[in-house]
Formats: C-alpha cells, sequence, structure tokens
C-alpha cells in the first residue's frame, strides 16, 4: 500500500541572464532543472524529485564502531610546554606577585560588602 506525506524542501531558484530560471533542491543538490519561467522550473523540479523520490528508501541502519579510547587527561600532554620560556616565567611571576598583593586599590570595597 503507497503512502503519501509532505516533504518541505528549500527550493534555490537562480536567475539566468536570458530570462530563464535554474530551479534545485538544497536537500538534493543532484538534482537541478532549467526552464524558460519560474512556474515551469518550479513544476520540472517536483516533478523531477517526485520520480526520484518514488524509487529510494530510507533504511536507518547502526553499525558497531571499534576505538580506542584515549586513557587519562587529553590537556596532560601539553603540561609543562613552557618550562623553558623564560619570558612565560617573567609572566607567572608578574600574576602571582599581583595576587599575593596587599594592594587592594583597584577592589572596589562594596563587592564584598552584604
Amino acid at each position: 500500500m503507497q503512502q503519501t506525506f509532505n516533504l518541505k524542501l528549500n527550493i534555490l531558484l537562480e536567475s539566468k541572464e536570458n530570462g530563464g530560471t535554474i530551479a534545485s533542491a538544497l536537500e538534493f543538490p543532484g538534482y537541478k532543472v532549467e526552464a524558460s519561467t519560474r512556474q515551469q522550473a518550479l513544476e520540472a523540479l517536483q516533478q523531477v524529485l517526485d520520480n526520484h523520490l518514488k524509487t529510494i528508501e530510507i533504511v536507518p541502519l547502526e553499525i558497531q564502531v571499534s576505538y580506542t579510547p584515549i586513557s587519562g587527561n587529553p590537556w596532560v600532554k601539553f603540561a609543562g610546554i613552557f618550562k623553558d620560556d623564560v619570558y612565560f616565567a617573567q609572566i607567572a611571576d608578574a600574576i602571582r606577585a599581583e595576587r599575593e598583593s596587599e594592594d587592594d586599590t583597584e577592589v572596589d570595597p562594596s563587592v564584598y560588602e552584604r
């Protein structure tokens, strides 16, 4: 028993310099028609897609995929990447000194008031 359903497609209409129109469905990029008018292009594309969809079937397929799981934390490989970088050491020292500083002039005291 044949069943019907509505399928909403996005149609790309391209105007040609000669006045014709090219129509294609974004969901089916392999199907393209050219006609003298916009309406004829839409009708021709609808006919082509209708003929195509009558012969196809969509079947879900579940497959088993083998893979090697990543062990441990993937960020570990970046640990120590700057260990010999003099500039990074200077930047880290400056950040550490600023964090440990007793200077709170840049901090708005109302942030800590309740």
